[in-house]
């Protein structure tokens, strides 16, 4: 009796198992069925703007013109031998 009733209990187990298992891939695979991917438009910045904290490109700016520094002989760097 005690042995038939642990086969019958893993069995059960067995099919609660194998069953949790089953559905959770048929889950999976209609979520998954309904996906919707969009096609990136090739304009388009890759980085959204419109949520990102980075500035603004401008457009067609130059650069600001570098400021030529002059200095004096003792602000040069100088090489040491040690």
């Amino acid at each position: 009796m005690k042995r038939w009733m642990k086969s019958f209990l893993g069995i059960l187990m067995l099919m609660i198992t194998v069953s949790a298992i089953v559905i959770t891939m048929v889950y999976h695979t209609s979520v998954n069925a309904e996906l919707r991917f969009e096609p990136r438009e090739s304009h388009e910045e890759y980085i959204n703007t419109r949520r990102s904290y980075r500035p603004r490109r401008l457009q067609n700016t130059p650069p600001p013109p570098v400021k030529e520094m002059k200095l004096q002989d003792d602000d040069m760097a100088e090489e040491v031998e040690s």
